[in-house]
């Protein structure tokens, strides 16, 4: 797979930067949040819906990520997916049963996509249980 276009998701998402003990309690209103927008968007998605994401984030189909997004679709169109957002408008694709997912952020007329690591998958696993959905 090609690699990562993007910082890491987990240090943008759910997990503490190393060398961030100063600031601990704004980064963790700022996790707080990230977790109830993540509870909140998260929804069923087709797999309609999702190729039709690829060809958004991936217009021209020359993004080094544009045929792996699409394969990774592809791989998992048999298992129901579920798709949601931050407040800060990353996106995820995540696949329940199988514990994988992909996350996606637009930069302007670029796009940087990367695969979900376990901290990602662990808390996307227990908002899916939480909410009902998996």
């Amino acid at each position: 797979m090609p690699p990562s276009l993007s910082r890491d998701f987990a240090d943008d998402m759910f997990s503490s930067p190393p060398g961030f003990p100063d600031n601990m309690s704004s980064f963790a209103e700022k996790l707080a949040q990230r977790k109830e927008a993540a509870r909140k968007t998260l929804r069923p998605a087709s797999e309609a819906e999702l190729h039709a994401l690829g060809h958004e984030l991936f217009p021209d189909g020359t993004h080094p990520w544009a045929a792996t997004f699409s394969q990774f679709i592809e791989e998992h169109k048999a298992e129901p997916a579920l798709r949601g957002e931050t407040f800060e408008g990353i996106g995820f694709i995540y696949y329940p049963r199988s514990n994988r997912g992909i996350w996606y952020e637009r930069i302007g007329k670029a796009s940087a996509v990367g695969l979900l690591d376990q901290t990602e998958l662990k808390l996307l696993a227990e908002i899916a249980s939480e909410t009902g959905r998996f």
